[in-house]
């Protein structure tokens, strides 16, 4: 049996506003294997970001905080370790791969400086030693010129290549756990099929596992072997990544399937209108009543879904879902 690395068990995130204090993420469980690629899909504002910040002890306190929940790696628990404890695991065990590159990187300091750091901060080498190292991770990743690139400044590079750099601080120290939010932000689709080939051949080298968060299905469908949809917060759908393509089991997923601009090479089609979910994502605010988060956009609600919030239920093998279709028939 394939050991697992991370366990979460019904984590609660909340965050104090001023009109009380609000749930942003609700009973969330999921496991992820040694080498497993696990993809996390949504909306903006499903939780999906605030999700993978816990997994590292980065929730902003205040305001927030895990109010609930256990998040174990390896069997010890993230929730409750000190201070110290969490800066030795992030990098060295859990890295992570944030959305926005110039956001991340510091623009005063060489990209090689950066990837240095980690290094130092972690292994206590020497500056030339951090240095080398540096240089071999930009080579890793596949950024030409190692040694002149690793002294130039994140404005001096490309989109693909400063995030490409990002992969290169997170892999430093040979992470267990790789965490990329939506690492291919704002880049043409060249790049990004680059950085996902990249993706996977690191994964060969090291054999980390990875959480993968994006809402571009076509990434799903490419990188993953399981895939976890999140809706207002909350694990509505779970399963292996084919499932999730051919036969959706949530009216939310099956809408973020549907999405997909499908082309045909005969000019004679006539294309069908794209699909699209009606209204937003609810506020965290907004949760309070006891029913279904998707009940007032989906097209299938009936009058047990304005009434009562379903349970993640099995629905097949290695598979769940929370929606009273499954379960119950209409009235």
């Amino acid at each position: 049996m394939t050991q697992n690395l991370l366990s979460v068990q019904d984590l609660e995130i909340s965050f104090r506003t001023a009109a009380g204090e609000v749930q942003v993420v609700r009973d969330l469980s999921f496991e992820l294997a040694q080498g497993e690629v696990l993809g996390i899909v949504g909306e903006s504002g499903c939780g999906k970001s605030i999700t993978a910040l816990s997994l590292l002890g980065l929730v902003p306190n205040p305001p927030g905080r895990v109010s609930k929940g256990r998040i174990l790696l390896e069997g010890e628990d993230i929730v409750t370790a000190s201070e110290r404890r969490l800066r030795q695991i992030r990098g060295n065990d859990i890295s992570m791969v944030f959305q926005e590159p110039m956001t991340s990187l510091n623009p005063v300091y060489s990209v090689g400086e950066q990837i240095a750091e980690t290094a130092r901060a972690h292994f206590n080498s020497s500056r030339s030693e951090a240095w080398e190292r540096a240089i071999e991770m930009l080579q890793l990743v596949g950024i030409p010129s190692p040694e002149r690139r690793a002294h130039e400044f994140p404005h001096q590079l490309s989109g693909g290549m400063r995030q490409r750099v990002m992969i290169a601080i997170a892999l430093v120290c040979e992470p267990k756990v790789l965490i990329a939010d939506e690492p291919t932000t704002a880049l043409d689709v060249t790049v990004q099929a680059q950085i996902f080939d990249l993706f996977r051949d690191l994964q060969h080298k090291i054999g980390a596992a990875i959480i993968l968060i994006t809402h571009d299905i076509g990434v799903v469908a490419q990188m993953t072997d399981r895939v976890i949809v999140m809706y207002a917060g909350r694990k509505i759908e779970e399963g292996p990544v084919s499932a999730f393509i051919t036969d959706p089991r949530h009216p939310y997923t099956r809408g973020l399937v549907n999405c997909i601009p499908r082309l045909s090479l005969d000019p004679s089609d006539d294309p069908e209108p794209l699909f699209e979910i009606p209204g937003v994502v609810p506020s965290p605010s907004d949760l309070s009543l006891p029913r279904c988060a998707f009940a007032p956009r989906c097209r299938n609600a009936f009058a047990l879904c304005l009434e009562k919030s379903p349970p993640l239920l099995p629905v097949a093998e290695g598979r769940a879902a929370a929606c009273w279709l499954e379960t119950e028939k209409p009235g």
